[in-house]
């Protein structure tokens, strides 16, 4: 964990600046409740050209809720580093739950690849966000490295495999294991 408040340290001494104490915050407020992916979720299912996709957005947030805040974070339970170092002046208030993985990353990373398996150049665009996001949230002195890494890790994981399970369940006339047919001889 030391090299984790080396790395943490290193971000605050040698990148803070006022521009970013203004703008960490507003991409971490982004993120608070997962607020802006469920939005884009209801927008999406309110337009028939992208209900599939809304669908894929919702599963995806349902799996990764009872994932992240409700079985990782209570399981793991960390302290986050701003609670184990208190000498840091933060500019956002402490949060009041476990600090892994960063359910901030693991939302952005998740909607994302939500994202790029619909449309691709969405998806980069927000995996690059959701790369900012992590960034903000060890700016911000409120989640280690390895948090922000295993809930991108974490994230990509659960959406993966919230879209194959909305896409089995959606899919009435197929089984869920599903064995080719025999080619008839010629």
């Amino acid at each position: 964990m030391d090299w984790e408040f080396m790395i943490l340290n290193y971000i605050r001494e040698h990148w803070q600046s006022d521009w970013l104490d203004k703008l960490m915050p507003i991409v971490s407020f982004m993120g608070k409740l997962s607020l802006i992916w469920v939005l884009l979720a209801v927008i999406c299912l309110c337009v028939k050209k992208t209900r599939p996709l809304g669908r894929s957005m919702a599963c995806m947030l349902i799996f990764d809720l009872i994932a992240c805040n409700g079985i990782i974070k209570p399981i793991v339970s960390r302290l986050r580093p701003c609670v184990l170092n208190n000498t840091v002046d933060l500019i956002v208030s402490v949060p009041f739950d476990a600090s892994f993985p960063s359910g901030h990353t693991l939302f952005a990373f998740s909607a994302a690849t939500i994202l790029f398996i619909y449309h691709k150049g969405w998806g980069l665009a927000a995996y690059a966000f959701a790369c900012v996001m992590g960034f903000s949230r060890m700016y911000l002195y409120v989640h280690f490295p390895t948090d922000v890494l295993l809930g991108a890790i974490f994230g990509v994981i659960l959406a993966i495999v919230a879209y194959r399970l909305e896409d089995m369940l959606l899919e009435k006339d197929k089984p869920l294991f599903h064995l080719p047919k025999r080619q008839p001889k010629a």
